[in-house]
């Protein structure tokens, strides 16, 4: 999404496939289907051969504003204090946007950037994201996904292997996965609630394992207060 944005600056015009997959060292068959999935949840807009920002993607540009300052400060404690990349994550479709990124030295890779899209059946944001919603609304959501091509060794692969998973998380108001996402990974993922104690965004916290063994409760009670902070005041 970066080098979309990027290219729309561009005095070539818009990127397309083929150099959307120059750039990104994909193959075409692989970055047209990634594209294809970003326009179909409004990330990316297409016009011909060119992509742009789509409406979904400018909207969350738009509600990470308020957070702007207020979350780097708090996303930079985690990073500082547990070496974690720390995220405030919201909902986009079945996919997570990372709108906000704070990252620690292990992370040299795109995935960890702000801007980038996981999948919310496999993820602790995409579990914190789901507190509170229904069945029908958690199987409607994921409507087609075959819970395959992604994920860790421990991710659900089914929607009631999941939901058991967001409902012990939501019992506690925490997430916490262990290789879902990826194998050598701890995620820790918190609610960020509106005035009328919807779930609007996550905090997220992502640890190598090495690293958060001797830190674990105190990482979860850290992601608990940032998201915490986050959170409007009651109406």
């Amino acid at each position: 999404m970066e080098r979309v944005i990027r290219g729309e600056l561009d005095s070539r015009g818009g990127p397309g496939v083929v150099r959307l997959a120059a750039e990104s060292g994909l193959d075409k068959g692989q970055a047209s289907r990634l594209l294809r999935d970003l326009v179909n949840t409004g990330t990316l807009a297409r016009e011909g051969h060119e992509f742009r920002a789509g409406a979904d993607l400018l909207a969350v540009a738009a509600e990470a504003g308020p957070w702007g300052v207020e979350s780097r400060a708090l996303l930079r404690a985690l990073v500082v204090r547990f070496g974690a990349c720390a995220y405030v994550d919201v909902l986009r479709g079945a996919m997570v946007l990372s709108v906000r990124a704070e990252l620690a030295a292990w992370a040299e890779f795109a995935w960890a950037r702000a801007g980038r899209l996981t999948p919310v059946w496999c993820t602790g944001a995409g579990r914190a994201l789901l507190f509170g919603r229904s069945r029908a609304e958690v199987a409607q959501l994921l409507d087609g996904e075959d819970f395959i091509g992604a994920g860790g060794p421990y991710a659900p692969r089914n929607v009631d292997d999941l939901l058991a998973r967001v409902a012990a998380d939501a019992g506690r108001g925490i997430a916490v996965c262990e290789s879902e996402y990826d194998e050598d990974v701890l995620e820790v993922a918190a609610p960020v609630r509106d005035a009328r104690g919807d779930v609007v965004a996550a905090v997220t916290a992502v640890v190598p394992h090495a690293a958060a063994r001797d830190d674990r409760d105190e990482i979860v009670a850290a992601v608990g207060d940032a998201a915490a902070r986050l959170a409007s005041p009651p109406a």
